[in-house]
């Protein structure tokens, strides 16, 4: 006799995701309960991104670098609002206000801030987007149907 193993939770977010891709929107008729299927999916799917891994943690580190290089940057600057960005437990946190205070103060320094920030952050944005692109493109089909 063998135990029953129960499924993990990725093989049925993908019979869920197949069974509504492929045989339940595509036989739905209407624009709105097929875009409301198409989300669905697009849902599914980002949720499965969500469920493996850790994606804040890994963020954090990553943030946490570029603030440390900041950081050295600003090593000899005097301006309180470096300090107080600096002072921050949170490495988002400290690179929002980072960022507010190069928009705020300008000049070489704040270039040098920016381009050590500006590349983890669009990085981190455009992984976010490519996990989300389901979402995206439910969306843009619904909107291109409605004009």
């Amino acid at each position: 006799m063998t135990l029953p193993v129960a499924p993990d939770v990725e093989t049925i977010l993908d019979s869920c995701i197949e069974s509504l891709r492929d045989i339940v929107a595509p036989s739905v008729d209407g624009e709105w309960p097929r875009y409301s299927a198409e989300l669905v999916v697009g849902s599914l799917e980002y949720v499965k991104h969500l469920l493996s891994e850790d994606l804040n943690e890994g963020r954090r580190v990553e943030l946490q670098g570029a603030v440390d290089e900041a950081r050295e940057i600003l090593a000899g600057e005097t301006a309180p609002q470096w300090a107080e960005a600096l002072a921050e437990a949170s490495p988002f946190e400290a690179a929002s206000k980072l960022l507010v205070a190069c928009q705020d103060i300008g000049g070489d320094t704040a270039d040098k801030v920016r381009a050590t920030l500006h590349p983890i952050l669009r990085g981190q944005l455009d992984a976010e987007f490519g996990r989300t692109i389901g979402l995206f493109s439910a969306f843009a089909r619904n909107m291109a149907g409605s004009q």
